[in-house]
């Protein structure tokens, strides 16, 4: 797995990259602190996942995940933060990251989300979130869109989701583009992280 950390912090790129090296030998690891070498390392390198350091200004972490999933849309980006809110890890998965961790967070812990974002599956942080504000979105969704939208997140295809449901598959998918509409997401992984965000 080739790893890229996008951090502004030169130390804190060499203590991760030693750090995850221990842990998972076969890990290539490379670091970057600057945009256009960023982008070298992504056009140079078969790049699986990017961390990228949250903690610069929030344009231009937007505009950086923004430019990934145009330019490189098989890699997947984790962003790391000093402090978690549960409204900010709304707002990067709206713009396409696949997961959020704390910079704190253990080694272990940081390679499971490198192993699970590998796999294309949401990683959502596994603590206390500093604010808990409602996110109305979901209340837009029907029930039947709301059962659909827990089967997504239980990994059904639509396939799955129209026999459960005993609906037609093209049901489902004109259910699935009214969800991403109204959640205001692109996928059904970003779908299925606003309801594991909500419960």
């Amino acid at each position: 797995m080739n790893i890229l950390i996008v951090d502004q912090l030169s130390i804190f790129i060499q203590g991760m990259s030693v750090g995850l090296k221990n842990i998972m030998p076969d890990l290539n690891v490379k670091g970057v602190n600057d945009l256009d070498t960023m982008k070298q390392a992504l056009d140079e390198n078969l790049i699986s996942i990017v961390l990228l350091d949250g903690e610069m200004a929030r344009d231009r972490c937007v505009s950086l995940l923004d430019d990934i999933t145009l330019d490189h849309p098989k890699v997947r980006v984790v962003v790391m933060l000093n402090k978690i809110k549960k409204s900010t890890l709304r707002f990067y998965l709206r713009h396409h990251a696949i997961g959020v961790i704390s910079k704190n967070a253990s080694l272990e812990t940081i390679g499971q989300v490198l192993r699970t974002a590998s796999c294309g599956m949401v990683c959502v942080p596994d603590e206390n979130f500093e604010d808990i504000a409602e996110d109305q979105s979901l209340t837009k969704l029907s029930q039947r869109q709301r059962e659909i939208l827990r089967l997504i997140a239980a990994g059904e295809s639509n396939k799955q989701i129209s026999r459960v449901l005993n609906i037609s598959a093209g049901t489902v998918k004109s259910h699935l583009e009214s969800i991403y509409r109204r959640l205001n997401v692109k996928n059904r992984t970003q779908a299925a992280m606003m309801l594991s965000l909500d419960e």
